[in-house]
């Protein structure tokens, strides 16, 4: 991947295009002062973005988040039914539009990302995932046939990634010089602090895992997981960090073929340092009377 510069034309669109409701990140700059200021301030964003990007450097602030506590479901007094919410600085998200945009481009361009994935990718989506595979099983039953299905959850997928190998996951892809750099340094010494009703923890560093609350985060998710469909001969199909394994039976050794492949999957979640969770593992077989001999 080619090193690429930023420029003003672009920071401006971005700039302009902010949302005013958006929350602040840790540096407290809010979106509406860097909106109604776009004409003014766009030149300087710009000289700190190429400088960032060339260098490998940045600033302190934009490696920091507040972690705000969303409430799901459920009673209010158990922390697991609250979801975490990060919040970072908005010029940090903006170079991460650029940086993101070069990446995708370039991935694109190379049909590096598997079209198993359907998260967080332009043109794929929940539902196009959910199309394909329900029109899959939905033939399996016209047909007659046994389809048996095994869906998978990775355990605190985006906080596990750990970055040194994802870092030479980004290499082995392509991305390298300034963008790896820059990256390398985006993931390093970042810290997070949980602010409650105006009160504020200490800073914790964050030693593993994508970036939560951050343009670039999925992304690099992506990239991390994306040759878990290598060594799988069935079908399988991928939402960021849902993953559903699917097979038609049509005799014994296609029981033994989908059991390999599950194999394969914890074989390389043990590798990579992702693990499932299993208590949200579960296994479904459509139409089995239709081949209850092979079983």
């Amino acid at each position: 991947m080619d090193d690429f510069v930023v420029t003003e034309s672009g920071v401006l669109k971005l700039l302009l295009s902010l949302d005013v409701k958006k929350s602040t990140g840790p540096d407290e700059i809010s979106p509406r002062v860097l909106k109604e200021t776009a004409v003014e301030i766009a030149p300087v964003l710009t000289s700190i973005f190429n400088q960032s990007l060339s260098t490998g450097v940045i600033p302190e602030d934009w490696r920091q988040a507040n972690i705000f506590a969303l409430h799901k479901k459920g009673s209010k007094e158990l922390p697991e039914n609250y979801r975490p919410i990060s919040l970072t600085s908005i010029c940090s998200k903006m170079l991460e539009h650029i940086v993101f945009s070069n990446i995708s481009h370039f991935l694109e361009s190379h049909n590096i990302l598997t079209p198993r994935q359907h998260g967080f990718r332009r043109g794929y989506s929940c539902e196009s995932q959910l199309i394909l595979a329900i029109d899959d099983w939905a033939q399996g039953i016209d047909q007659g046939l046994q389809t048996d299905i095994a869906i998978f959850d990775f355990s605190k997928a985006f906080d596990s990634v750990p970055h040194h190998r994802l870092l030479l996951k980004i290499e082995s892809y392509g991305i390298k010089g300034a963008t790896l750099q820059w990256i390398r340094a985006f993931l390093t010494d970042r810290r997070q602090r949980v602010v409650l009703n105006g009160a504020k923890s200490s800073w914790q560093p964050v030693i593993s895992g994508v970036p939560q609350g951050t343009v670039l985060g999925p992304l690099l998710f992506l990239l991390y997981i994306n040759d878990i469909v290598g060594n799988i001969s069935s079908e399988i199909r991928l939402f960021a960090d849902d993953c559903v394994l699917y097979r038609r039976i049509y005799c014994r050794d296609d029981c033994g073929a989908l059991q390999t492949d599950i194999d394969n999957l914890l074989y390389w979640s043990r590798t990579w340092q992702m693990q499932f969770n299993h208590k949200k593992m579960l296994h479904s077989t459509y139409n089995k009377k239709a081949n209850q001999d092979y079983l």
